[in-house]
């Protein structure tokens, strides 16, 4: 059987995405923009997650759930045009080169 080229592009992985979404909380929990008040949603879902408090006894689907509608409704409830600027934010990738700065090269040491 000839090996089938896969369908999942990098950009379409589970983890990938929730990188990207933890970025974008992040990045929006440190813009001056957003009001103070709204930080405290991500904030205290992070809190409850780590605590040893549990509302409901399905341990680590329930932090699941709790961290990630807390993310949801913090970004939903987020300035449209901010969420916006950080979201091409966290896309981009910057693009290099290798350069050697001949450091180790000895026609370029002084004596």
């Amino acid at each position: 059987m000839p090996d089938e080229p896969s369908r999942k592009t990098p950009e379409s992985s589970v983890w990938l995405v929730i990188a990207r979404e933890a970025r974008l909380v992040g990045r929006l929990i440190l813009d001056r923009r957003v009001p103070w008040y709204l930080k405290l949603l991500p904030i205290g879902a992070a809190i409850y997650a780590i605590s040893p408090v549990d509302l409901l006894p399905l341990n680590p689907l329930d932090d699941a759930a709790v961290v990630s509608l807390a993310f949801y409704f913090f970004v939903e409830l987020c300035p449209p045009e901010v969420v916006a600027e950080h979201r091409q934010g966290t896309k981009k990738v910057v693009r290099g080169q290798w350069r050697d700065t001949g450091k180790d090269d000895p026609s370029t040491q002084e004596s």
